[in-house]
């Protein structure tokens, strides 16, 4: 940190730890420029990160920029684009509209987070991220802010994604708890559109599954899946996405 201390470009601000959203929520409201980007301590930048990506948001008129990135894990490196869905993947280097956008990113975030620059404007129309879905808390951002806001995409690795041990996007069980709360939000959202409330449905299925996939090596009282069901509300929501997911995770688990 020492040598960034002298350059005037730098503020350092501190505080309690306060969980992954309280500190990017301290820095955010420290801000005074007119975009925010997210790194985290053991992500990195490539040098022409913000200068590729703020002249594509003033070409295109972008209110949301990311890239590709490369995922580093040990010594192997593979790119982030990679493990999006092929239509998810094509929709990004062709254009999309942000409407199309969103219905992607319902299905799944395709956003890696050390890669997002965004207007600041954006969290104040739409509020900061929220520490009770972490670590899910950017992609609650991101739902929030489309298909209002314009998303771009630069398809070159700008960022190094670093995996390891102590991510939070290698612990699956808090990663779908955390999901499953955050489309429900969108879910209430999208009331009166039938359209996206069947992708937030379809999504939410596909977490509980994996979440009940994740259960059944534990004992048998187990097996039910408990966190599953509690994130899960009462009414026949509730009991449709419980019904499917089981029914898909049986599936998958006997062959069919």
């Amino acid at each position: 940190m020492r040598p960034y201390l002298a350059d005037p470009r730098f503020t350092y601000v501190s505080q309690d730890n306060r969980g992954i959203a309280g500190a990017r929520n301290r820095g955010i409201g420290a801000a005074r420029g007119d975009w925010v980007a997210l790194l985290d301590h053991d992500d990195r930048w490539k040098p022409c990160k913000l200068e590729r990506q703020l002249g594509a948001a003033a070409e295109h008129g972008w209110d949301i920029v990311c890239s590709d990135a490369e995922v580093v894990r040990d010594d192997r490196r593979t790119l982030f684009s990679s493990y999006l869905r092929v239509d998810t993947r094509m929709a990004l280097e062709r254009g999309a509209p942000s409407a199309e956008l969103f219905a992607h990113l319902i299905r799944m975030n395709f956003l890696c987070a050390c890669t997002v620059l965004l207007r600041r404007s954006l969290f104040t129309r739409h509020g900061l991220l929220d520490a009770s879905v972490e670590p899910a808390d950017d992609y609650d951002m991101w739902l929030r802010c489309l298909p209002q806001a314009s998303l771009g995409y630069v398809p070159e690795p700008l960022a190094e994604y670093v995996l390891h041990d102590e991510n939070h996007s290698w612990r699956a069980t808090p990663m779908h708890e955390a999901a499953i709360r955050v489309l429900l939000r969108t879910y209430d959202r999208c009331a009166g559109d039938e359209q996206r409330r069947e992708a937030c449905m379809d999504a939410l299925v596909a977490h509980h599954a994996l979440l009940f996939g994740g259960h059944e090596t534990r004992p048998a009282g187990r097996r039910i899946a408990a966190p599953a069901l509690r994130l899960t509300r009462c009414g026949m929501t509730g009991l449709r996405i419980l019904r499917r997911s089981w029914r898909a995770r049986h599936q998958e688990s006997s062959g069919f």
